[in-house]
Parts: structure tokens; sequence; C-alpha cells
């Protein structure tokens, strides 16, 4: 059986990284990755795929027609004429819309995962493309949408699967939570056009300065603007996730990472403007923190003087490993569902 794993962005590469090293391991499978050429994602695959049957479709360079043309339109055609060549019976993506259009368009399965029921058009979409669309429990279920009790960022950050690596640390000469660890988003995707270019720039010089900062920044060009002791990570980062788990707090832009640095036990604040119901799942666990840019300095004040304390890190994610889905678990069996 062939089947197919589209990736557009790093968290999705994560998502599905345990799914296809399991049946790239089963001799029936043939198992086959395509990704987006967007920034460092092509690198990152192939640092994080090794071994993979990797093909590169499309293109995102940020702007809007691009969006429209080159990570869609052109993906499609790229991705039609690829699933027929390997003659693809199923697919697997998080909301691949291109993907799911050229997979029905020659009658086969694919499922699809999104926790960003805000997108309304994309979700309408991706039913119209899709078998079935996973969601966490942010959608009510009906005959295209089913409900899985974990978010996807728990498919690879779960204790079964995610294991820290302190050694991260030796490389920046970091010590456990004596830094935090900080991500900015580039306001170049659809999602983020709205939002304003550099928050966490905004507030910089207003940081602890007894708190060393690590940065993971997506726009490179705004480098020059941070201050001088920070340091910023070089794409692809060695073991992201060990970084993150020993940092003493984490502050993101984006949703993704903050998300996942919640996951991981690590209070995290959000400061972009999205408003996302994926989020209030972790919110009211009082993990995750949403909050205005100018909010944030005084914010981290609060958690250094334990003026606002958080769930011990061990206790919170076995907890939530007790609660929450194996989503990894769940692909694997859905995909196996679609043999016959």
């Amino acid at each position: 059986m062939n089947i197919i794993f589209d990736i557009s962005h790093p968290a999705h590469i994560n998502l599905f990284k345990h799914s296809i090293y399991y049946y790239q391991k089963q001799k029936k499978y043939n198992v086959y990755v395509t990704c987006l050429r967007r920034g460092k994602l092509p690198l990152i695959a192939k640092e994080e795929l090794k071994g993979v049957n990797l093909t590169f479709v499309g293109r995102h360079r940020g702007t809007t027609l691009s969006i429209i043309f080159e990570a869609n339109i052109r993906k499609f055609i790229e991705l039609l004429f690829f699933v027929i060549k390997h003659k693809i019976k199923f697919g697997v993506s998080a909301g691949s819309i291109p993907l799911g259009a050229a997979l029905k368009l020659i009658g086969r399965n694919n499922i699809q995962f999104d926790d960003d029921p805000e997108r309304s058009k994309n979700v309408f979409l991706e039913k119209l493309t899709a078998d079935v669309v996973f969601t966490p429990p942010i959608l009510t279920e009906s005959k295209k949408i089913v409900n899985f009790n974990a978010l996807k960022e728990w498919a690879y950050l779960s204790p079964k699967y995610f294991s820290p690596n302190i050694i991260a640390l030796d490389k920046l000469n970091l010590k456990p939570k004596e830094y935090i660890f900080a991500r900015e988003v580039s306001t170049g995707s659809l999602n983020y056009s709205n939002q304003k270019p550099g928050e966490i720039l905004s507030f910089s010089d207003k940081m602890p300065k007894n708190m060393k900062v690590i940065l993971s920044l997506e726009d490179k060009n705004l480098a020059e603007f941070y201050p001088k002791d920070w340091i910023i990570l070089k794409e692809p980062i060695t073991d992201i996730h060990s970084l993150i788990y020993y940092s003493f707090a984490l502050i993101s832009s984006g949703d993704s990472m903050a998300r996942e640095g919640a996951q991981l036990g690590v209070p995290s604040i959000y400061c972009g403007f999205r408003d996302m119901k994926a989020n209030k799942i972790l919110v009211e666990q009082q993990m995750l923190f949403e909050m205005k840019p100018d909010e944030v300095c005084e914010m981290i004040d609060d958690l250094m003087t334990k003026k606002i304390e958080v769930t011990d890190q061990d206790i919170f994610r076995k907890e939530l490993e007790t609660k929450w889905d194996d989503l990894t678990q769940l692909i694997i069996s859905k995909v196996k569902s679609y043999e016959k």
C-alpha cells in the first residue's frame, strides 16, 4: 500500500514523524512524504526525516500571491501528477487541501488533522476534500468531523515519544530553568498577516537582565534589532524541544510554539493577536497565558517572584498523559482501517 504524508509547516514534521517511521518499517507499505518549499522548512525536513522518501512541491514566498498560486494551485497540480505516478492509495496531512483535492479527484482516501476552526473557509474545504477531519474537542462532531482528546502537538510531545536531552544546553552554555525561550514568528503567513511585526521585539529591552534569553526568530532580517546579549538560534535547531523543556518560561508571538511549551510543562505566554479555541484548553489548565505584548514583562516578573505559580512540570505532563489520547497511535490505526 502506497501512503503519502504532506507537510507544509515545521510542526507537521513532528506531528507525523513517528507515524512515518512506523510505516517505513513495515514491508507492505511504501511511504512518500511531500514538503512545501517554504523558508527553512526543506532544510528542517531533510534533517528531521532522514532516510525518508522526500519530495518538494509548491512554494511559499510569504506573499499573498505566492500563497494562492504557488502554495496552493501549483502545489495541487504537482501533487496530482505525483499521486498518479506513484499510485498513492491513501493520504495523511494537517489540513492540506491541495493533497485532499488531488486524491479525491482520482478516487483515493485521505484524512486530515486541524486544530484551527477559526479558519472556517479552510475547515469547509478540508471537509470537502477529506474522508474525515480529526480535531481536538473544539468543533462539534459530525459525519466529517471526529474529535480526539488531545492537541495535535501531543503526538510528539507526550512522555511516550519525547524525553528531554540536557546535553542540548551545553552548546549554548545554558543551565536548566535559568533562561527564557522566545519565539518570534514572521507575519508573512496568512494566519499572521494582520499581526504587527516584531511583537517580542517591542518589549525586548524591558526583559529581566538577570535571565538569559534564547530566540527562535523566523524573520532573520530583524536580528540586528534585538538585544545583543540574546542568543539567536540558527535553523535547523538541534533538539529544540529540549531547549524549550529546560527553559524557565516560554514567550511566543505564534500560537503553535506557545502550545508546545505549555504541553512540555513550561509556563508559556502567547502574545500574538489570534484568539484560538485550541489555546483555551491549556489556558484553562493554567500553563498557557494569553496577554498583550506590554503585559509580558510583568508576567515574567510574577513567575520569577512566585507571585504566580504553576503545576510542577513532571506532574503536569503525567496528568496529560493519563487524560489525553495517543495521537500517533490514532494516526496509525486510522490508516490501517482504510487498507481494505
